[in-house]
């Protein structure tokens, strides 16, 4: 039940996203070049690694190499460990610039992110419940392809670097996705 709400919220706060982007009609259509990408997320933090996830982003062309991208995720994780059970999810999002060749049969791109990560552990360690989050500031520089599958359709696949700077220590953390990226126009 609980990870259900946490999914819809973060499903309404991406449709919120998507809709603030929405250009005015009378903006040319260069200025106007919207995407949209969802995909799959399998993210590795010190010591853990959050096998189920999934990734939004949002982006607005600037021109015909750079976009303004927005993006969040969600990655989870169930422990069964003998004395520890629960639920771990790590929550992030995040926006800045994203650079892509635009080439026709495949378009790399690299971008970096400026945003927070909040991490959130839901336990039962050796009997005790342990109910533990945290939130801090990130930096995450990434890189990947594009590749075109139809005129509004492609898929990507992306690799990122993360740094977590959490009060205690900072962290370094990585993240692989896919998916599909719709062209909105």
């Amino acid at each position: 039940m609980k990870r259900s709400v946490q999914l819809a919220g973060v499903g309404i706060f991406a449709a919120i996203i998507g809709g603030v982007a929405a250009p005015a009609t009378a903006q040319t259509t260069a200025s106007r070049s919207i995407d949209a990408s969802i995909g799959y997320q399998m993210l590795h933090i010190p010591n853990q690694t959050y096998p189920v996830g999934f990734n939004v982003d949002v982006s607005r062309a600037m021109n015909d190499r750079w976009r303004l991208v927005g993006e969040l995720g969600l990655a989870m994780d169930e422990q069964s460990e003998s004395g520890v059970s629960g639920d771990l999810s790590f929550f992030h999002f995040g926006a800045g610039p994203r650079l892509v060749a635009p080439m026709r049969h495949v378009q790399p791109f690299v971008q970096l992110l400026a945003g927070a990560v909040h991490p959130r552990a839901n336990l039962i360690v050796n009997g005790a419940p342990l109910d533990d989050n945290d939130w801090a500031f990130m930096l995450q520089p990434g890189a990947g392809i594009n590749v075109p599958v139809g005129n509004v359709v492609s898929v990507f696949g992306q690799g990122d670097y993360r740094r977590a700077f959490f009060r205690e220590e900072g962290e370094n953390e990585f993240r692989f996705s896919f998916g599909v990226r719709f062209g909105l126009r």
